[in-house]
């Protein structure tokens, strides 16, 4: 058992990895607080679902069209300093956030304005930070490397939402986003820190060619292509339902914004035990860990949006759905990520995740449905609906990788 425990953090002995493990988690606490925050106060503004599919398609939408660049950068430059440039920009607009906020001038333009901005910025950070993890580590060490990546964003998950509506509820909106601008210091302090060799560029090839070069590399890879495929179906359809989770708390649930605050942790719970969970598993599991978690997926999400619909007040009944749904989330994810980095040569790395974080962008047009849907019909009929779809695709999903081995 101990030894269980002590390789399920064993990439944290490699001091490079413990710095960006330790100032990311820092500093994505911070960015939960912030989406939190910024997500209860459009709601409070205007009463409306719709509205939170708008801002949070704004916050997303430029993954679409940055993140491939941003992933060709990553496989050209120095990684490392890309990230510190891409986090330095986002501290900026959240200062500007919290500056409005203190001077009383923050309203809904504004947020979905800076949303935009940080979608951005947030776009290169994706890539660019899981490409950098295979320069901190051995390559036997990644996959518990990925995980617990994973791990401290999901950790984040649950503390985040938790202080920022603790936050949001005794001091309001505008300290929540102070903080979130003061947690950046963090990860700027680590990126720093950390002792990386420097190589200079990797290639000379410009980014368009680079991308052709990594879309050929892509088309002709058995593995590759589903899992992206797959990504992309369930952050487009299941991710989206954090955007209803507001709407949840305060038309069904009767709760406030610590109330919002703690249903995101709990879901952030389940992802941080998904993580875990992912990072003592072995490698020839993945296949089946990435079936099970989709379908699973799928399933709580029906069951929670039937339950929201006919017993309401059965607190510990949606606690438990919210554990599993952060769960099957988070084990999806990490799953992916793994085998991507199992599967592709470190020389197309940056550009191929690049395409699995470009799935994020297509969560803000599932956000924007989503809110449209739960705007007509209801919050809990969008999730039956999303919940419904995953099932169905997970048929497509065993049949491509049924002959496929998905680790080295």
């Amino acid at each position: 058992m101990e030894n269980k425990f002590r390789s399920m953090f064993s990439s944290l002995n490699y001091r490079n990895f413990r710095l960006l493990w330790i100032g990311g988690m820092i500093s994505s606490t911070g960015d939960f607080l912030e989406i939190v925050a910024l997500n209860w106060m459009v709601y409070e503004l205007t009463g409306s679902p719709f509205y939170l599919g708008v801002f949070n398609l704004a916050r997303s939408l430029p993954v679409l069209f940055f993140t491939l660049v941003a992933g060709a950068m990553a496989d050209k430059y120095e990684r490392s300093r890309l990230m510190v440039y891409s986090q330095a920009s986002a501290m900026v607009l959240s200062g500007i956030l919290a500056a409005l906020a203190f001077a009383g001038k923050l309203s809904v333009f504004p947020i979905i304005l800076i949303g935009v901005l940080e979608g951005v910025a947030n776009s290169f950070n994706l890539p660019i930070r899981q490409s950098l993890i295979s320069e901190l580590v051995p390559r036997e060490k990644i996959v518990n490397a990925v995980a617990l990546n994973g791990a401290s964003l999901t950790l984040t998950l649950a503390l985040g939402p938790a202080l920022g509506g603790i936050v949001v509820g005794a001091l309001g909106v505008k300290h929540a986003l102070l903080l979130n601008t003061i947690s950046f210091i963090a990860v700027l302090w680590a990126l720093f820190a950390m002792e990386i060799p420097k190589h200079g560029k990797k290639h000379e090839k410009s980014i368009t060619q680079s991308l052709k070069e990594s879309f050929a590399y892509i088309a002709g890879h058995k593995v590759i292509v589903p899992v992206v495929l797959f990504s992309f179906l369930m952050v487009a359809i299941g991710l989206p339902y954090i955007t209803l989770l507001p709407v949840f708390a305060k038309d069904y649930f009767g709760m406030g914004a610590s109330g919002y605050g703690y249903l995101f942790s709990i879901a952030g719970i389940g992802a941080l035990l998904g993580s875990l969970f992912s990072a003592v598993r072995s490698k020839e599991n993945v296949k089946n860990a990435m079936l099970l978690s989709f379908i699973g997926f799928g399933l709580m999400l029906v069951l929670f949006g039937a339950a929201a619909s006919l017993t309401p007040d059965y607190t510990i009944l949606f606690v438990l759905l919210l554990i599993m749904l952060g769960f099957f989330m988070a084990t999806f994810n990490t799953t992916n990520n793994t085998i991507l980095q199992m599967q592709v040569s470190s020389e197309y790395l940056g550009r191929v995740l690049s395409t699995l974080f470009l799935g994020f962008g297509l969560t803000s047009l599932g956000s924007f449905v989503a809110g449209w849907i739960a705007e007509l019909f209801g919050a809990h009929v969008t999730y039956i609906i999303a919940g419904s779809t995953i099932l169905a695709s997970s048929v497509f999903l065993v049949h491509y990788t049924k002959e496929r081995r998905m680790h080295d």
